[in-house]
């Protein structure tokens, strides 16, 4: 029983994480942000909504890139604002997709999180267990390719857009669920079959406390991907579903990714909450406002490296720049062919 109940504290701690928001303001931004909220219907897949907000660099002139980002579980669109306004202020739109079956309804029921507090155990574990269960999942990696089809026919008539997306600049990213998201969008193969949901238009991605895949051989499953990803986690960035799994398992899917550019940054004592900008269990901890402030520099330069090819941003992250800048407060590795 003292398990479970330790199991319910991280759940909830986990999926409250994803609700609350804290946007910082980037006081050095060269353009103010606004945000747009909608939605659209796969009318390929019985009108599945697909719930959206942008954030776009009011006054930023030409075509922009792209960064999109998936919620982890009991997430909406409302997620990490303090990365997308950040991100958007520095000159990319930012898309916040929302994932209905493994998003905030889903797991909460209609009070939202308040209502986590009136469930019970069983409702809590059949909640969970349909939230991540594979055909959720695969609605998840489904979501992209429509959201990016989506964009290409805004970016032809939307009254406010168009012209403005750079489809040929696309980054994918996302936390805890959505990190899981955003790896098979970039070519990790899934099961025995080796089933791949990799999306071509893709040109990067960044996974925010990523996931080992549980089936096949990492090595292998791995293999497929072909595009740089960007993986960050933390010493203490322990799965609140699984409490018997070690935080270090999180750097898997770098240390199996062979055949493309990979960063991988490891924060000394980062928890789940720290990447998606939300205080964690206990009250905030001295180290979240300069842990949100790398992720969002490290994040932004590595847009910069891979979508709009800035010999800078190279400099920075594969020089000592970045590197001196995270000092003492975590570990930075990568390869880059």
């Amino acid at each position: 029983m003292g398990h479970f109940n330790m199991f319910i504290r991280h759940v909830s701690a986990f999926i409250a994480a994803f609700v609350l928001c804290i946007n910082i303001a980037a006081a050095d931004a060269p353009f103010t942000v606004e945000t747009r909220l909608g939605s659209w219907n796969d009318a390929d897949r019985s009108n599945r909504e697909v719930p959206f907000r942008f954030y776009i660099p009011r006054e930023a002139k030409g075509a922009l890139p792209i960064v999109i980002f998936s919620h982890g579980l009991g997430g909406n669109r409302d997620g990490a604002a303090y990365l997308l306004d950040y991100l958007a202020a520095h000159g990319y739109v930012a898309v916040a997709v929302q994932h209905h079956g493994s998003d905030t309804p889903a797991v909460f029921g209609e009070l939202g999180p308040n209502g986590l507090s009136r469930m019970d155990a069983a409702t809590l574990r059949e909640k969970l267990r349909q939230s991540v269960s594979p055909a959720v999942a695969v609605d998840r990696f489904r979501d992209i390719p429509f959201v990016i089809d989506e964009l290409e026919l805004m970016n032809q008539g939307d009254q406010s857009l168009k012209g403005r997306l750079d489809l040929t600049h696309i980054g994918m990213s996302g936390h805890s669920f959505g990190a899981i998201t955003a790896l098979f969008l970039a070519g990790q193969q899934a099961g025995e079959g080796h089933v791949s949901f990799a999306d071509g238009r893709l040109a990067a991605v960044i996974a925010y406390s990523p996931k080992k895949q549980r089936q096949g051989d990492p090595a292998e499953i791995f293999a497929s991907i072909r595009i740089p990803t960007f993986h960050m986690t933390g010493t203490e960035d322990r799965d609140p579903i699984d409490l018997d799994e070690p935080p270090s398992s999180r750097q898997i899917p770098y240390q199996n990714i062979r055949n493309a550019d990979k960063f991988l940054m490891v924060f000394n004592g980062g928890d789940h909450m720290v990447y998606s900008g939300r205080i964690g269990p206990g009250g905030p901890r001295p180290s979240d406002e300069r842990f949100r402030e790398l992720i969002q520099k490290a994040s932004l330069a590595y847009w910069d490296m891979y979508l709009k090819q800035s010999p800078e941003a190279r400099t920075y992250l594969t020089g000592n720049g970045f590197n001196s800048d995270l000092g003492a407060l975590g570990t930075f590795e990568f390869v880059v062919k």
